[in-house]
């Protein structure tokens, strides 16, 4: 698991964005922590190393497809055993 967000260190202005950005990139991808970019004391964007958001993006599809298959199941929308067996098996094929 990542470090936790280090205020002191994690949140910038949009402006040093622009002056610093190599700088600030750097600190995302060597820390894996998200940079929050305020303006106006306000935050409006966040910075986040793509190998992270692939990582979020991945767990929350997984997420939305437990779900659906719980929805499913409670609304008694089931395959039979063997079926299923049969759709399991095609999984890795393609």
């Amino acid at each position: 698991m990542n470090e936790p967000t280090r205020f002191s260190e994690d949140v910038k202005q949009v402006s040093e964005l622009k002056t610093k950005g190599a700088e600030i990139i750097g600190q995302v991808r060597r820390t894996r922590r998200p940079v929050l970019l305020t303006r106006r004391g306000r935050g409006v964007a966040v910075l986040l190393d793509v190998d992270e958001y692939e990582r979020l993006v991945e767990r929350q599809s997984f997420v939305e497809a437990v779900e659906a298959g719980a929805r499913s199941a409670a609304e008694g929308d089931l395959h039979p055993h063997e079926e299923a067996l049969a759709i399991l098996e095609t999984f890795g094929d393609g």
